[in-house]
């Protein structure tokens, strides 16, 4: 089925906005408060364009990452030999994935972990993070707040879009919005992800149904317990390290920070 990560390109302008070296200081940080140590190899999963894959190999790190879309593979393969970055980006699925070398830091951003759908695929990605971990390796996990799915205002009252340009192309991005259907017994949003392309004069538009899950707080919390891979050490409000999660206002995701166990 086409999906956002087919266009790589599009995708890449849409989200080429996030401030990537201000978020890798802080999983850099907060990494090393937990290890003792200053991160020495890291993997990013879901890693589209391979923004902070990139960055972390930019800073000497070993850096790889992983993604199932063939297209985007071959998209941040292209980006890492343009700019002869010694970093890798890998095919596979985040739920069933080996790796040769153990990391200290795996993680995940932007709303990718959503992509598990059900609790048994969360299981069996917390077994493959941890099975490429190094003893007490660090798993960083940046999604929603609960607050988004759950507060007053539902996600389906909003029409969250954006536009950005590069390369002589405008994309306006459409996410969920009047469109979005909730299942509360699979807790799965049926969304459109839509991205208006703009160039050369011509507008092009381009719609994806995806599916999302909406993981509640304590849900996630019970999963990371069942699964006996992880301690919970952490959780953060932003990547900010002074913002822990809570309902205040300047806590706008939810970004928890897991150890290996022994």
């Amino acid at each position: 089925m086409p999906s956002p990560y087919s266009l790589p390109q599009i995708y890449d302008i849409a989200f080429d906005f996030r401030d990537v070296k201000g978020e890798c200081d802080f999983l850099l940080n907060v990494a090393q408060e937990h290890l003792g140590r200053p991160v020495r190899s890291a993997l990013e999963l879901a890693c589209g364009p391979g923004y902070h894959t990139r960055e972390l190999a930019r800073r000497g790190i070993v850096s790889h990452g992983l993604d199932n879309s063939p297209e985007m593979v071959a998209y941040a393969q292209q980006l890492v030999a343009r700019e002869k970055l010694d970093a890798e980006i890998i095919r596979g699925d985040m739920r069933a994935f080996e790796s040769v070398e153990p990391y200290d830091l795996c993680y995940i951003l932007i709303a990718s972990f959503a992509h598990l759908l059900t609790n048994r695929d969360i299981l069996d990605h917390l077994n493959a993070v941890a099975d490429c971990l190094n003893d007490n390796g660090l798993y960083i996990i940046s999604t929603a707040h609960p607050r988004d799915f759950y507060g007053p205002d539902s996600p389906s009252d909003h029409d969250p879009s954006w536009t950005t340009s590069g390369d002589g192309i405008t994309v306006t991005t459409h996410w969920g919005g009047a469109n979005q259907q909730f299942d509360p017994l699979t807790e799965i949003d049926d969304v459109v992800i839509s991205f208006t392309v703009e160039t050369g004069g011509q507008t092009t538009r381009h719609d994806f149904p995806e599916r999302l899950r909406r993981l509640s707080f304590q849900t996630f919390q019970a999963l990371v317990q069942q699964s006996g891979r992880f301690a919970l050490v952490d959780m953060y409000g932003d990547f900010d390290r002074d913002i822990k999660i809570s309902n205040d206002p300047s806590s706008v995701r939810f970004i928890p920070v897991l150890q290996k166990l022994p």
